[in-house]
C-alpha cells in the first residue's frame, strides 16, 4: 500500500497486473441515483468521466458514477492488445501522462479506480460492491466477460468509433480499417456488449463525422482521427444516461434499445461534425457540451 496526497495505491497480486487507487476523500454514499460503472481509457475515456460527473454534480439525486475502471498501459503484464490498440501511437511517456491525468480526475471525484485485470475473482468482489445498474465502456482494452456485461440490470453499453453497421472497424483499429476501406467519414456507435467484440445489438450511431482533410486526403497520423471522431462520445454518453434515466424512473428492469442521435443532436453540431479533419495534433476538437449540463 503506497500512500499519495489525495489516494491510496493498493496492490495486489490477485489482481495479476496494476493496482487499485483509493481516494483520501471518497465521495459520500448515495441511497438513490443511478449507478453507473465507466470502464474508460485515454483523453476520450477521460473526457467521459468528466462530462458523467458533471452531470452527477449537477443532479447529485439523480447519477451515483460507483467506480472507474481503466486500462494500465505502463505495466508490461497487462492484456490490453498495447501493441495493436491506439495506445501503440503514444511515447511511453505520453502513456503514462495519458494514464495518470484519468486516475487523477476518478479521485478529485471521490471515485476509486482500478487498473488491474478484470475476469479474477478479486475485481469481481470489487465490482459487486460496486453493485452497478449499468456499464458504459470506451476505449478500453480488455475484453470483458459475462460475470461483467450481464450483471447491470439496465445494461452494459460500449462506444465505438467506427462504422459498425457497414461491418467496417470492429476490433483493435477501427480507423486504420475506415482508411483501408476509402471511407470519407465514420460515426461514433454505441453498442450492447456481448461475448463477442463489438458486434453486440447497436443502439445508437451519430451522425457521419468527416475524417478527411479539405483537400479529401486523410490525415497523416490517425491520432488526429481519434480525437475527432471521439470527440462526441461524451455528448452521447449524457443522452444514454438520459434514457438509462428514464427507465429507472419507470420502475422497470430493462435496457436502452434505440437513441436517434441524427434527430436529437442540433444541426450546429452536425455541421462541425462535418468540417475537414486536421493535421495539427496541437489542435483539439471540441464539441459543445449536452444541453443537460448547459442548464
Amino acid at each position: 500500500m503506497i500512500n499519495h496526497n489525495s489516494f491510496t495505491i493498493v496492490k495486489s497480486k490477485d489482481s495479476l497486473w496494476g493496482s487499485i487507487y483509493v481516494p483520501l476523500k471518497p465521495k459520500p454514499k448515495k441511497s438513490n441515483g443511478l449507478r453507473i460503472v465507466l470502464f474508460v481509457s485515454c483523453a476520450c475515456g477521460n473526457q467521459m468521466l468528466t462530462d458523467l460527473a458533471a452531470f452527477e454534480a449537477r443532479y447529485s439525486d439523480q447519477l451515483d458514477i460507483v467506480g472507474v475502471v481503466t486500462d494500465d498501459p505502463l505495466d508490461s503484464n497487462a492484456r490490453i492488445s498495447l501493441k495493436k490498440r491506439i495506445w501503440s501511437q503514444f511515447s511511453v511517456d505520453e502513456r503514462a501522462d495519458i494514464f495518470q491525468k484519468l486516475i487523477d480526475n476518478s479521485i478529485s471525484q471521490g471515485i476509486t479506480c482500478y487498473s488491474g485485470a478484470v475476469k479474477t475473482d478479486f475485481f469481481r468482489e470489487i465490482y459487486q460492491q460496486w453493485n452497478p445498474e449499468a456499464l458504459i465502456m470506451f476505449c478500453y482494452g480488455q475484453k470483458i466477460d459475462s460475470a461483467i456485461y450481464d450483471f447491470p440490470q439496465l445494461g452494459a453499453y460500449n462506444f465505438h468509433p467506427s462504422d459498425l453497421p457497414k461491418k467496417i472497424g470492429a476490433g483493435t483499429q477501427p480507423f486504420q480499417n475506415a482508411i483501408q476501406n476509402g471511407m470519407k467519414s465514420s460515426p461514433m456507435v454505441i453498442h450492447k456488449v456481448t461475448e463477442q467484440i463489438d458486434v453486440g445489438p447497436i443502439v445508437g450511431i451519430s451522425p457521419q463525422i468527416n475524417i478527411c482533410l479539405e483537400d479529401g486526403s486523410y490525415p497523416s497520423s490517425i491520432l488526429t482521427l481519434l480525437d475527432k471522431i471521439t470527440s462526441i462520445g461524451s455528448w452521447m454518453g449524457v443522452a444514454l444516461v438520459e434514457e438509462l434515466l428514464k427507465i429507472k424512473a419507470s420502475g422497470t428492469v430493462s435496457q436502452v434499445e434505440n437513441i436517434d442521435f441524427e434527430k436529437l443532436m442540433p444541426n450546429d453540431l452536425k455541421q462541425k461534425l462535418c468540417s475537414p479533419a486536421v493535421n495539427d495534433l496541437s489542435e483539439k476538437y471540441e464539441v459543445p457540451l449536452h444541453p443537460m449540463l448547459q442548464k
